[in-house]
């Protein structure tokens, strides 16, 4: 399916931009991605795409996870499926409480790596995305890749959130702390069998690598961030920043 067509039926409807569905669904077709795990999804635009991007290699399927409110979106992510005629490629989930439950029931039954991706876009904090990742590792395969999305969300600076009396009661720190992007920096970087990190427009990735456990001796480790400079006149170049992170 076109991008085109998924952007018509949820143009104007949260989360993922277009600009983020064209590099996704850029990213999932470049790495022959068949097998998603999605965390996180709220009206289901992200899994209109990733499912789009599925109908254009012509197989694959998402198991994707949400809190049982979603159900109550509107439209909510059934009704975008339908619409598009995608939901074959995809199962969903509603949970009382977190994806973790949902997790632990795919683990119990399946116990055994069955993703080649894991989107995490969901509860953006690190009680819950520092164990998810731990989980997630047990689900992912390997070559597999984990994207973080929101790395700088906080929830000081949440539309939604900031003035609730959950965040008001928080203490300072975790409030404001990037608590996305502490999972990312003090998890996923520097696990022993991870690489290829990557961070771009606000997502970070993850490559699990192909040999599980066994680093090449003087493979070098590195994580790319892509950076815009503005260079006078209003103009703006983007610069490629690589830094070594070990070997």
């Amino acid at each position: 399916m076109e991008l085109e067509t998924i952007k018509k039926r949820t143009n104007g409807i949260l989360h993922m931009s277009f600009a983020e569905a064209q590099e996704m669904t850029s990213f999932i077709l470049e790495n022959q991605i068949h097998d998603i795990l999605e965390l996180g999804f709220c009206h289901g635009v992200s899994t209109c795409y990733f499912a789009g991007a599925l109908d254009k290699l012509g197989e694959g399927h998402i198991v994707t996870i949400d809190l049982e409110s979603a159900r109550f979106e509107k439209p909510n992510i059934e009704s975008l499926l339908n619409d598009l005629d995608l939901k074959k490629y995809v199962t969903v989930f509603y949970e009382p409480t977190s994806y973790i439950w949902r997790l632990l029931i795919m683990l119990e039954e399946h116990p055994r790596p069955q993703f080649d991706l894991c989107y995490v876009d969901g509860a953006h904090n690190w009680f819950t995305d520092g164990f998810a990742f731990f989980l997630i590792d047990k689900l992912l395969r390997p070559g597999g890749w984990v994207v973080f999305d929101d790395l700088d969300w906080t929830y000081d600076t949440s539309p939604s959130l900031k003035s609730t009396p959950l965040v008001k009661n928080m203490p300072w720190d975790e409030r404001t702390t990037l608590q996305v992007r502490k999972v990312y920096e003090l998890l996923v970087k520097p696990h022993p069998d991870y690489d290829s990190f990557l961070v771009r427009n606000g997502r970070a990735f993850a490559r699990k690598m192909p040999s599980p456990g066994v680093q090449i001796p003087g493979t070098i480790r590195q994580e790319i961030i892509y950076v815009k400079e503005h260079v006078g006149l209003g103009a703006i170049i983007s610069k490629v920043v690589k830094k070594i992170i070990g070997t």
